[in-house]
Protein backbone atom coordinates (compact mmCIF):
# COMPACT_ATOMS: atom_id res chain seq x y z
CA UNK A 1 0.00 0.00 0.00
CA UNK A 2 1.22 3.84 -0.67
CA UNK A 3 1.57 5.62 1.91
CA UNK A 4 1.51 9.96 2.50
CA UNK A 5 2.80 12.34 5.10
CA UNK A 6 1.82 10.95 7.80
CA UNK A 7 -1.54 8.95 7.10
CA UNK A 8 -1.47 5.17 7.28
CA UNK A 9 -4.64 3.31 6.10
CA UNK A 10 -5.76 0.08 8.30
CA UNK A 11 -5.98 -3.08 7.78
CA UNK A 12 -9.04 -3.00 11.04
CA UNK A 13 -9.82 -0.01 12.89
CA UNK A 14 -8.81 -1.44 15.91
CA UNK A 15 -5.51 -2.74 15.12
CA UNK A 16 -4.18 1.27 14.86
CA UNK A 17 -1.92 1.00 17.51
CA UNK A 18 0.05 -2.00 15.95
CA UNK A 19 0.00 0.05 12.69
CA UNK A 20 2.23 2.59 14.15
CA UNK A 21 4.14 0.24 15.92
CA UNK A 22 2.27 0.35 19.29
CA UNK A 23 0.65 -2.60 21.53
CA UNK A 24 -2.87 -1.68 22.35
CA UNK A 25 -5.67 -3.92 23.13
CA UNK A 26 -8.47 -4.85 20.87
CA UNK A 27 -11.87 -4.92 22.45
CA UNK A 28 -12.82 -8.72 22.13
CA UNK A 29 -16.21 -9.30 23.70
CA UNK A 30 -15.51 -7.55 27.21
CA UNK A 31 -15.47 -4.21 28.22
CA UNK A 32 -11.99 -5.01 29.60
CA UNK A 33 -10.73 -6.41 26.25
CA UNK A 34 -10.53 -9.96 28.02
CA UNK A 35 -9.84 -12.66 25.04
CA UNK A 36 -8.71 -10.12 22.58
CA UNK A 37 -5.54 -9.22 23.31
CA UNK A 38 -3.13 -7.30 20.92
CA UNK A 39 -1.43 -9.10 18.19
CA UNK A 40 0.73 -6.83 16.65
CA UNK A 41 0.76 -7.29 12.38
CA UNK A 42 4.05 -9.05 11.35
CA UNK A 43 4.54 -6.77 8.75
CA UNK A 44 3.13 -3.27 10.36
CA UNK A 45 4.38 0.08 8.97
CA UNK A 46 6.39 1.99 11.90
CA UNK A 47 8.53 5.09 12.22
CA UNK A 48 11.86 6.00 13.02
CA UNK A 49 10.74 7.79 16.59
CA UNK A 50 8.19 8.25 18.58
CA UNK A 51 4.52 8.36 18.16
CA UNK A 52 2.79 10.76 20.19
CA UNK A 53 -0.52 11.66 18.60
CA UNK A 54 -3.74 9.34 16.64
CA UNK A 55 -6.77 10.16 15.17
CA UNK A 56 -9.02 8.09 13.32
CA UNK A 57 -10.35 9.07 10.15
CA UNK A 58 -14.73 9.15 10.62
CA UNK A 59 -15.23 5.82 8.50
CA UNK A 60 -12.81 3.81 10.49
CA UNK A 61 -10.04 3.43 7.31
CA UNK A 62 -7.01 6.04 8.00
CA UNK A 63 -5.29 7.08 10.89
CA UNK A 64 -3.75 9.99 11.14
CA UNK A 65 0.02 9.71 13.31
CA UNK A 66 1.64 12.21 14.24
CA UNK A 67 4.94 12.85 16.83
CA UNK A 68 8.96 12.83 16.43
CA UNK A 69 9.78 10.78 12.90
CA UNK A 70 10.95 11.72 9.46
CA UNK A 71 10.10 8.62 8.07
CA UNK A 72 7.02 5.91 8.60
CA UNK A 73 7.39 2.58 6.39
CA UNK A 74 7.62 -1.00 6.61
CA UNK A 75 8.90 -2.85 8.70
CA UNK A 76 12.33 -4.37 7.62
CA UNK A 77 14.26 -5.99 10.31
CA UNK A 78 17.62 -5.87 10.81
CA UNK A 79 19.08 -7.44 7.35
CA UNK A 80 18.06 -5.49 4.08
CA UNK A 81 19.73 -6.19 1.05
CA UNK A 82 19.94 -3.36 -1.19
CA UNK A 83 20.54 -2.77 -4.75
CA UNK A 84 23.97 -1.70 -5.45
CA UNK A 85 22.87 0.62 -8.37
CA UNK A 86 19.80 1.54 -7.04
CA UNK A 87 20.07 2.20 -3.19
CA UNK A 88 16.72 0.20 -3.38
CA UNK A 89 15.48 -2.85 -1.32
CA UNK A 90 16.15 -5.57 -3.56
CA UNK A 91 13.21 -8.35 -3.99
CA UNK A 92 11.99 -10.09 -0.75
CA UNK A 93 14.25 -10.78 2.13
CA UNK A 94 13.85 -12.56 5.46
CA UNK A 95 13.02 -9.79 8.61
CA UNK A 96 15.29 -10.70 11.07
CA UNK A 97 14.51 -10.14 14.84
CA UNK A 98 17.32 -8.99 16.56
CA UNK A 99 21.12 -6.99 15.64
CA UNK A 100 22.99 -7.92 13.08
CA UNK A 101 26.36 -7.44 12.91
CA UNK A 102 28.33 -9.45 10.53
CA UNK A 103 27.28 -10.23 6.71
CA UNK A 104 29.15 -12.31 4.11
CA UNK A 105 28.13 -13.68 0.90
CA UNK A 106 28.00 -17.61 0.27
CA UNK A 107 28.88 -17.05 -3.37
CA UNK A 108 25.48 -18.62 -4.74
CA UNK A 109 23.15 -15.75 -4.43
CA UNK A 110 22.91 -15.69 -0.32
CA UNK A 111 24.18 -14.54 2.97
CA UNK A 112 25.51 -15.60 6.46
CA UNK A 113 24.18 -13.20 8.80
CA UNK A 114 25.81 -13.32 12.57
CA UNK A 115 24.92 -11.22 15.66
CA UNK A 116 22.30 -10.99 18.34
CA UNK A 117 19.01 -12.62 17.19
CA UNK A 118 16.52 -15.54 17.36
CA UNK A 119 14.16 -15.25 14.77
CA UNK A 120 14.68 -15.53 11.16
CA UNK A 121 11.65 -14.85 9.12
CA UNK A 122 10.18 -16.87 12.28
CA UNK A 123 12.95 -19.37 11.93
CA UNK A 124 14.42 -20.26 15.31
CA UNK A 125 18.11 -19.31 14.94
CA UNK A 126 20.43 -18.48 17.72
CA UNK A 127 22.88 -15.66 16.62
CA UNK A 128 23.83 -17.03 13.33
CA UNK A 129 21.95 -18.06 9.71
CA UNK A 130 22.07 -18.71 6.36
CA UNK A 131 20.03 -16.71 3.92
CA UNK A 132 19.62 -18.73 0.53
CA UNK A 133 19.81 -16.54 -2.62
CA UNK A 134 15.96 -16.68 -3.05
CA UNK A 135 16.00 -14.72 0.09
CA UNK A 136 14.40 -17.87 2.32
CA UNK A 137 16.08 -19.34 5.59
CA UNK A 138 18.39 -22.22 5.09
CA UNK A 139 16.46 -24.89 7.51
CA UNK A 140 19.34 -27.76 7.33
CA UNK A 141 22.30 -24.50 8.21
CA UNK A 142 22.23 -24.09 11.77
CA UNK A 143 25.23 -23.93 13.89
CA UNK A 144 23.36 -22.23 17.06
CA UNK A 145 26.14 -19.93 18.69
CA UNK A 146 25.25 -19.68 22.21
CA UNK A 147 26.65 -16.02 22.06
CA UNK A 148 27.50 -13.03 19.79
CA UNK A 149 28.77 -13.45 16.37
CA UNK A 150 30.66 -10.64 15.59
CA UNK A 151 32.41 -11.24 12.65
CA UNK A 152 32.27 -13.75 9.78
CA UNK A 153 34.46 -14.52 6.60
CA UNK A 154 34.08 -17.09 3.96
CA UNK A 155 36.69 -19.12 1.99
CA UNK A 156 35.55 -22.20 -0.61
CA UNK A 157 33.31 -24.77 1.84
CA UNK A 158 34.24 -23.02 5.40
CA UNK A 159 32.74 -20.35 6.99
CA UNK A 160 34.35 -18.72 9.68
CA UNK A 161 32.64 -17.23 12.53
CA UNK A 162 34.10 -14.78 15.74
CA UNK A 163 32.49 -13.35 18.51
CA UNK A 164 32.13 -13.94 22.11
CA UNK A 165 30.50 -17.43 22.12
CA UNK A 166 32.14 -20.56 23.69
CA UNK A 167 29.68 -23.34 22.06
CA UNK A 168 29.04 -23.26 18.10
CA UNK A 169 28.50 -26.07 15.36
CA UNK A 170 27.84 -28.59 18.24
CA UNK A 171 31.24 -28.21 19.86
CA UNK A 172 32.74 -25.71 21.90
CA UNK A 173 34.64 -23.06 20.79
CA UNK A 174 36.02 -19.85 22.48
CA UNK A 175 35.52 -16.92 19.85
CA UNK A 176 36.47 -18.27 17.06
CA UNK A 177 35.45 -21.11 14.68
CA UNK A 178 35.19 -22.90 11.24
CA UNK A 179 32.12 -24.22 10.10
CA UNK A 180 31.38 -26.53 7.46
CA UNK A 181 29.21 -24.18 5.04
CA UNK A 182 27.09 -27.24 3.56
CA UNK A 183 26.34 -29.13 7.58
CA UNK A 184 27.12 -26.02 9.81
CA UNK A 185 29.10 -28.25 12.06
CA UNK A 186 32.38 -27.31 13.63
CA UNK A 187 35.46 -28.70 11.92
CA UNK A 188 38.25 -29.75 13.83
CA UNK A 189 39.94 -26.15 13.22
CA UNK A 190 40.26 -24.43 16.90
CA UNK A 191 42.79 -22.04 17.74
CA UNK A 192 40.51 -20.80 20.93
CA UNK A 193 41.34 -17.21 21.55
CA UNK A 194 41.20 -16.02 25.29
CA UNK A 195 42.33 -12.99 27.33
CA UNK A 196 42.91 -13.00 31.50
CA UNK A 197 40.01 -12.86 34.00
CA UNK A 198 38.86 -9.01 34.23
CA UNK A 199 40.43 -7.67 31.15
CA UNK A 200 39.55 -4.52 30.21
CA UNK A 201 37.84 -4.02 27.14
CA UNK A 202 35.80 -1.62 24.89
CA UNK A 203 33.77 -0.91 22.94
CA UNK A 204 33.18 -4.79 22.99
CA UNK A 205 33.02 -7.72 25.84
CA UNK A 206 35.96 -9.01 26.66
CA UNK A 207 38.02 -11.75 24.44
CA UNK A 208 35.81 -10.95 21.30
CA UNK A 209 36.91 -11.88 17.90
CA UNK A 210 35.45 -9.02 16.37
CA UNK A 211 37.11 -8.87 12.46
CA UNK A 212 37.61 -11.90 10.02
CA UNK A 213 39.83 -11.67 6.74
CA UNK A 214 41.10 -14.88 4.90
CA UNK A 215 43.69 -14.57 2.30
CA UNK A 216 45.08 -17.69 0.42
CA UNK A 217 46.01 -20.57 3.67
CA UNK A 218 46.25 -17.58 6.46
CA UNK A 219 43.04 -16.20 8.44
CA UNK A 220 43.39 -13.01 10.02
CA UNK A 221 41.53 -12.13 13.19
CA UNK A 222 41.15 -9.27 15.29
CA UNK A 223 39.70 -8.27 18.65
CA UNK A 224 40.29 -7.40 22.31
CA UNK A 225 41.96 -10.98 22.92
CA UNK A 226 45.45 -11.46 24.34
CA UNK A 227 46.11 -15.22 23.13
CA UNK A 228 45.05 -16.75 20.21
CA UNK A 229 46.17 -19.87 18.41
CA UNK A 230 48.19 -21.18 21.17
CA UNK A 231 50.52 -18.12 21.54
CA UNK A 232 50.49 -14.60 23.09
CA UNK A 233 48.98 -11.84 20.82
CA UNK A 234 47.57 -9.09 21.13
CA UNK A 235 43.93 -7.95 19.92
CA UNK A 236 45.35 -9.28 16.30
CA UNK A 237 46.55 -12.46 15.16
CA UNK A 238 47.49 -14.72 11.67
CA UNK A 239 46.46 -18.20 11.97
CA UNK A 240 47.12 -21.07 9.50
CA UNK A 241 44.15 -22.36 7.59
CA UNK A 242 44.97 -25.47 8.22
CA UNK A 243 46.37 -26.28 11.85
CA UNK A 244 44.80 -23.13 13.26
CA UNK A 245 48.07 -22.35 15.16
CA UNK A 246 49.05 -18.90 15.47
CA UNK A 247 51.58 -17.74 12.83
CA UNK A 248 54.63 -15.31 13.65
CA UNK A 249 53.00 -12.69 12.08
CA UNK A 250 52.42 -10.14 15.37
CA UNK A 251 51.70 -6.37 15.24
CA UNK A 252 50.65 -6.02 18.78
CA UNK A 253 48.15 -3.69 18.92
CA UNK A 254 47.40 -1.75 22.15
CA UNK A 255 43.72 -1.84 21.90
CA UNK A 256 40.65 -2.97 20.17
CA UNK A 257 41.20 -4.02 16.52
CA UNK A 258 37.31 -4.18 14.94
CA UNK A 259 38.01 -4.19 11.08
CA UNK A 260 39.87 -6.41 8.73
CA UNK A 261 40.89 -6.29 4.82
CA UNK A 262 43.51 -8.02 2.81
CA UNK A 263 45.22 -6.07 -0.36
CA UNK A 264 47.70 -7.90 -2.13
CA UNK A 265 50.55 -7.43 0.25
CA UNK A 266 49.20 -5.08 2.69
CA UNK A 267 46.38 -6.06 5.84
CA UNK A 268 44.74 -3.09 6.88
CA UNK A 269 43.36 -2.80 10.51
CA UNK A 270 40.96 -0.70 11.94
CA UNK A 271 39.24 -0.08 15.42
CA UNK A 272 40.17 1.73 18.55
CA UNK A 273 44.02 2.02 19.17
CA UNK A 274 46.88 4.21 19.36
CA UNK A 275 49.79 1.80 18.54
CA UNK A 276 50.60 -1.30 16.28
CA UNK A 277 52.93 -2.64 13.98
CA UNK A 278 55.44 -0.92 16.39
CA UNK A 279 54.67 2.33 15.14
CA UNK A 280 52.13 5.28 16.75
CA UNK A 281 49.42 4.78 14.79
CA UNK A 282 45.30 6.30 15.28
CA UNK A 283 42.58 3.59 14.69
CA UNK A 284 43.69 2.82 11.50
CA UNK A 285 46.78 1.11 9.87
CA UNK A 286 48.46 -0.38 7.06
CA UNK A 287 50.18 -3.62 7.92
CA UNK A 288 52.82 -5.32 6.30
CA UNK A 289 51.44 -8.81 5.64
CA UNK A 290 54.89 -10.45 5.91
CA UNK A 291 56.62 -8.46 8.81
CA UNK A 292 53.21 -7.39 10.52
CA UNK A 293 55.10 -3.69 10.33
CA UNK A 294 52.85 -0.99 10.04
CA UNK A 295 53.59 1.09 6.80
CA UNK A 296 53.95 4.67 6.35
CA UNK A 297 50.40 4.94 5.26
CA UNK A 298 48.72 6.97 8.01
CA UNK A 299 45.39 8.44 7.66
CA UNK A 300 45.39 8.79 11.68
CA UNK A 301 41.13 8.74 12.18
CA UNK A 302 40.55 10.68 15.56
CA UNK A 303 37.74 7.86 16.65
CA UNK A 304 36.98 4.29 16.07
CA UNK A 305 37.01 2.96 12.59
CA UNK A 306 34.48 -0.02 12.47
CA UNK A 307 34.88 -0.85 8.81
CA UNK A 308 37.06 -1.19 6.38
CA UNK A 309 37.20 -2.17 2.15
CA UNK A 310 39.49 -2.12 -0.73
CA UNK A 311 38.70 -1.91 -3.81
CA UNK A 312 41.17 -0.64 -6.75
CA UNK A 313 43.43 2.11 -5.34
CA UNK A 314 40.75 2.92 -2.82
CA UNK A 315 40.53 2.17 1.09
CA UNK A 316 36.94 2.22 2.34
CA UNK A 317 36.40 3.27 6.02
CA UNK A 318 33.52 3.73 7.98
CA UNK A 319 33.32 4.61 11.99
CA UNK A 320 32.52 7.28 14.40
CA UNK A 321 35.44 9.25 12.92
CA UNK A 322 34.96 12.86 12.24
CA UNK A 323 38.29 13.65 11.20
CA UNK A 324 40.64 10.75 8.89
CA UNK A 325 43.18 11.24 5.86
CA UNK A 326 43.49 14.96 7.17
CA UNK A 327 39.93 15.76 6.91
CA UNK A 328 36.81 16.63 7.90
CA UNK A 329 34.73 13.44 7.13
CA UNK A 330 31.88 11.94 9.41
CA UNK A 331 31.95 8.39 9.62
CA UNK A 332 32.87 7.36 6.14
CA UNK A 333 36.11 7.76 4.25
CA UNK A 334 37.38 7.30 0.89
CA UNK A 335 41.27 6.77 1.41
CA UNK A 336 43.82 6.39 -1.17
CA UNK A 337 45.45 3.09 -1.10
CA UNK A 338 49.64 3.23 -0.32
Amino acid sequence: MARAGFVVRLLQPCAVAAWVGLLAACGGGGGDGGGGGAQVIPDNWVTNGSVNATALSADGKTVYIGGVFTQVGPRTGSFVVLDAASGQPRGSFPKVDGKVLAAAPDGAGGWYIGGFFTLVDMVARSNIAHILADGTVDTGWNPNADRGVYALAVAGGTVYAGGNFTSIGGQARNRLAALDAASGLATDWNPSASCPTGTRAFPFPPCTVTALAVAGGTVYAGGNFTSIGGQARNRLAALDAASGLATAWNPNADWTVSALAVAGGTVYAGGLFSSIGGQARSNIAALDAASGLATAWNPNANSDVRALAVAGGTVYAGGSFSSIGGEARSGVAFLAAP
